[in-house]
């Protein structure tokens, strides 16, 4: 299939599709007016996102039943910190061209390798610090604003192991990975109950995402440095030992399951220098050598074909004890 003469990667010419890339409030108008215009433009554009963007991503509409929309929303767009916010993303990033480029290009290799997948529209919003990814039913939209990099000011407030990950770099693959994740969540029959079920789930979609982004370093896609990499892969056994013994893989405790699957600085009951969400490079590794004897089946990763457990037990999964 659109397989590149010459080559064994796909021809991603032939696979044609527009992801839009709308600008959501990102655009700078001078008064009431110009923004109303583009307050219409934009509910007629993204029927489906525009309520939501209004209520549960900026919380504009709370207890405001009697004030008229347009009020409400230029308050919000012409606020001076929001002006500021504004003008630091568009300062940083100019146009989006090279991230526009990067997710196209994710999107082209994920309508390959699953061609009866939809393949959503890409949208940029102002999103306020409130959310980073919003997945919709067709669209997808990602929050620049979440991206200024490690050194801005607007992050200087959290922890070093959340500052880090503020970079432009990990804009494109948190676009996919947002998208993938929606689709693993969208059956709620594949809903994950166990820390197995979890860590499989995202584990999927990084090998997704590795196969999309083929030149990505492995940094980005996981959120890890490298030094946390390279502990990883040198302690991987103890890792999962830690899962095992302590019998945390069957766990249905939610408070349980969040400590292993939220960000944090480390993980708990694994080595000391254990990133956070350790356990879910595990369930990355654990799907790639189910993949490694099982590859016919990568197209099959998100249906219901294989149960997590079947997935572990036909992975062949043991990390060598050091």
């Amino acid at each position: 299939m659109f397989a590149r003469c010459g080559g064994s990667g796909p021809d991603l010419e032939q696979i044609p599709f527009d992801p839009g890339f709308d600008r959501i409030l990102l655009e700078k108008y001078s008064n009431p007016n110009e923004l109303d215009s583009a307050l219409t433009h934009l509910s007629e554009r993204h029927p489906d996102f525009f309520p939501l963007y209004g209520g549960p991503v900026l919380g504009l509409f709370q207890d405001a039943d009697s004030i008229p929309p347009l009020l409400i929303w230029s308050k919000y767009y012409f606020n001076p910190q929001v002006t500021a916010l504004r003008d630091s993303v568009n300062a940083l990033f100019g146009d989006f061209s090279k991230e526009e480029k990067e997710i196209k290009q994710s999107l082209q290799y994920y309508a390959y390798y699953f061609p009866q997948k939809k393949i959503p529209g890409v949208f940029f919003f102002l999103g306020g610090f409130n959310y980073t990814v919003v997945s919709m039913e067709e669209k997808v939209g990602i929050a620049p604003d979440q991206y200024l990099g490690p050194a801005s000011e607007y992050y200087s407030h959290l922890p070093d192991y959340l500052r880090r990950k503020k970079d432009r770099a990990y804009l494109p693959t948190d676009v996919l990975k947002g998208w993938l994740e929606s689709e693993v969540m969208a059956d709620s029959s594949a809903m994950p109950n166990t820390l197995l079920d979890h860590i499989l789930q995202f584990g999927k979609v990084l090998s997704v995402a590795k196969r999309c982004f083929p030149k990505v370093a492995d940094t980005i896609l996981t959120g890890f440095s490298q030094q946390q990499l390279d502990f990883c892969l040198e302690n991987e056994f103890l890792m999962w030992s830690s899962l095992v013994q302590d019998q945390k893989l069957y766990t249905k405790d939610p408070r349980v399951i969040s400590k292993f699957m939220n960000e944090a600085p480390f993980s708990p009951g694994m080595p000391a220098e254990s990133p956070g969400k350790a356990a879910v490079w595990l369930g990355w590794r654990i799907v790639e050598s189910f993949l490694e004897r099982n590859p016919t089946e990568f197209s099959n990763l998100f249906s219901m074909r294989w149960t997590p457990e079947a997935v572990l037990q036909k992975s062949g999964y043991n990390p060598k004890k050091p």
